[in-house]
Order: structure tokens, then sequence, then C-alpha cells
């Protein structure tokens, strides 16, 4: 990793995005199972990724991830955390030097790692570990984290809220949290095979459009929206939500401003929830054809930046328009230094009401736990062989023998059965021998 001056930082990673087309030069590390699936669909894209995970099952199922870029932590005996979060953590540390020594090589230029793991987690609710051990070796890091869905129990949603606060606790430059419930509700019709490709596509899409926008081929500026205007908004702290909507009919104020609100309240992706002022820094990017930018007045976009500024209480704005072919009109926004969304304290509000459910079941399970009245077999403890290896008594009064022996023969053999003792005449023995 380059250890330069800003400024010569920023040289290189235009030309970079010169090369590929991108804004901004950017590494990904994938935490767990989610994270590494994440992660490989950003190496699809040719993003610098690596994985990390305490399953080597679920690191060998990454077959577009190359082996030297697949690191297993917690030594040969870990096939996964099973849902701890202790456990995974230790793995992660133990595993520390082998991650900042691949970062190190894998992320020699780049300006931004994104660190990504579903919350729920193991392995990937220690996000933060992961984050901290990146950006202890200077890397601008951004945390992507999966929020679980409703249905996840409540063991699940309780890692997610642990991991979720020491992410705010961490040393990160923006935090962007994917809820799927958003994803269920998007992408739920597909087939349960492809229904996981199809959302960590959808995730990795979204934030590759976003890299890629102001140098995508066809795009001609009228005012630009650079990388340096990307790396301004994307960095500034806070939770940061993005995405797009088309813009119905004409452009006007009234059309941008519903699609940008549309953005903030009703993504597609990310967890939303959140009051419009509370955007400290906001971009917006219009991309339409040129017979609707010609017919549409300079007016129209100054009413709109106006009424942005109005909304969000005086965020800072950071704007582009481009003429963007034959695709109808639509409005990308990204906007940062939000707080936590409500989905994260609806998250709470379940695994607390989930987690004391389960804990009134299992204290009535304990109560029902009952032992069985065997007084109505008229035998005493000592004929039940009790103990701990006896055998059970007889259910005759003469010996089972499956031999051809005669019953006279057997009676010989075989000794009267003694009286069954009274049970109330035991007395206990108060030394336990």
């Amino acid at each position: 990793m380059t250890t330069s001056s800003e400024t010569t930082r920023t040289l290189i990673d235009e030309s970079y995005a010169i090369e590929l087309g991108r804004s901004l030069h950017v590494g990904v590390v994938g935490l767990g199972q989610c994270g590494g699936n994440i992660a490989e669909a950003f190496a699809a894209k040719r993003y610098p990724a690596f994985v990390v995970n305490t399953s080597k099952t679920d690191l060998a199922s990454l077959k577009g991830v190359a082996a030297e870029d697949k690191i297993a932590v917690g030594g040969d005996g870990y096939y996964g955390a099973g849902g701890s979060l202790s456990l995974g953590g230790d793995a992660l540390r133990a595993g520390a030097e082998q991650i900042e020594e691949r970062a190190l090589h894998l992320f020699d230029d780049v300006e931004l790692v994104i660190a990504v793991g579903g919350l729920g987690g193991g392995t990937g609710g220690n996000l933060a570990e992961l984050v901290n051990m990146l950006s202890g070796q200077e890397f601008p890091v951004v945390a992507l984290g999966v929020l679980p869905s409703a249905t996840e129990g409540h063991r699940v949603k309780t890692n997610a809220l642990w991991g979720l606060n020491e992410l705010v606790d961490s040393d990160i430059e923006a935090l962007i949290l994917v809820d799927n419930n958003k994803l269920y509700a998007t992408h739920g019709g597909e087939g349960v095979s492809s229904f996981m490709a199809t959302c960590n596509g959808a995730v990795v899409d979204a934030i590759d459009r976003l890299n890629t926008l102001s140098s995508a081929a066809g795009m001609t500026s009228i005012r630009t929206f650079d990388p340096h205007d990307l790396r301004q908004v994307v960095r500034f702290g806070g939770v940061t939500v993005f995405g797009s909507r088309e813009v119905e009919g004409p452009i006007n104020r009234d059309s941008l401003l519903q699609a940008f609100i549309e953005v903030l309240n009703s993504n597609e992706l990310l967890a939303t929830g959140f009051e419009h002022e509370d955007a400290v820094v906001v971009g917006s990017i219009i991309t339409a054809p040129s017979q609707v930018l010609a017919a549409t007045p300079a007016s129209a976009f100054d009413a709109y930046f106006r009424e942005v500024r109005l909304v969000t209480s005086g965020a800072m704005h950071r704007s582009g328009i481009y003429v963007g072919g034959d695709e109808p009109s639509r409005l990308y926004v990204v906007a940062s230094g939000l707080p936590l969304p409500t989905r994260s304290r609806d998250l709470l509000s379940e695994a607390t009401a989930e987690s004391n459910q389960f804990g009134e079941k299992k204290q009535s399970a304990r109560a029902k736990l009952t032992k069985l009245d065997l007084s109505l077999l008229g035998v005493g403890e000592a004929d039940t062989g009790s103990q701990r290896g006896a055998s059970p008594p007889p259910t005759d009064d003469v010996a089972m023998d499956e031999s051809p022996t005669p019953p006279a023969a057997a009676a010989a053999v075989a000794p009267a059965p003694a009286p069954a003792p009274d049970p109330d005449s035991f007395e206990v023995d108060g030394d336990g021998d």
C-alpha cells in the first residue's frame, strides 16, 4: 500500500478511473459466508477482492475467488463459528497477520476498501473487528453490513445489533446497511437456488453503477459529477444510502424531488427510514436523453437544487447532469452523514420480544418436565435396578429360559422368588453409600 500524500494518491486513483472507467479505485474484503459471496460478485467485475471465513467449506464454494485470496481463520479445527460472535472474533483475531498481509499486497494503490459481512452471523457479525484491522493499516474503510430479515431468529438479530453498535464505534468512513427484508420484497420471486446470487448481484451492480456513472459509455457531461465529488459524498461519515429512480413525466422540480425522496425512503436494497434534514452531504446525478434535456429549461434544475437544500436543511449538495442516450430519464442519489435507520430500532424491538418469548417457553418447558408416578408399579426402588448400569427386574415369577428344559427341571434350577418387600419399609441412608 502506498503511503504517499493525499494529492499523489488522488492522481493515482484518477488515472485508474480513466483506465477502467471507475471514479474510485475500490478494494473489497468479504467476511463470513454472506460477505464472501458479495466479495465474489465484486471480483467478477474485476474489483480486487479477498475473503475471510472460519468455514473452509464456505471458502471452497467460492469458485470466482482465487485460492490465494481465500483466508481460513481459526485453525484446522474450525468449520464455522456456529453463530457465536465470541468464537468468530477469536478466530478473526488469530488470523490478523494473514489478513493484514493480504490487504497490503492486494490493495497496494486502492483509495477505498469496502469491508462486507452479514451482521447476524458468528463470523460476519465481527465486521467491526475486520474494519479496525484494515484501518490500522491506513486504509480508508467503508463498512457494508447486511441486516437480517424479520423471519430470522432472535440470536441472529442479537448478533446483528451487537455488530451494529460496534461498527458505530469503529474507524469507518461510512456505513452502508443492506436490508434483507428489502431484498426479499424485491427479489423473493427468484428460485431458491438463484435468490442469493441475484441479491448479491443487485447490491454490487448498484455500487458499481454509481462508481462508473460519470464515465459510462454514451454519457456526455453537461454538468460533471467527478470522482472528487463522489469521494467527498461517500467518505463523509455516518450512514450512507444511494439508489436511483426513473423520473416520471417531464423533468421539473417536482418530478426530481419525488425521485429524490423515494430513494431515501423506499430503497429496494438498503435499510431506510430517515428524516430528510439528517442528511449532511448529498449527491444528485441526472441522466436523460438529449431531446428531453433540450426541452427542459435550466430553471427546472435550479429549482430542484434549491428544494433539496430546503428539505435537507442546508445539506452540502454535489450534482451532475448527463446526456444519457436513449434510456429513460433517471435520477441517481447519494446521501451521507445519516443516523442509524429505523430498521435498526425495529430489529431491536423484534429481538427483545422474541428473546423474552423464547425465555418464557424455555422456563415453561422445564416446568412441564416432571417425573412419572412409579408408586403404581407396586415395587420398591431396590427392585428396579435404579443404579446406573443395573439390569431391569425379571417380569415373570419363573426365570426366562428359551432352552427346551422341562418346567419341572426349570423349577429345580431357579429358586422361587422372594416376596416383594414393602416400599414403605425402606430407610434412607444419609451417607449415600
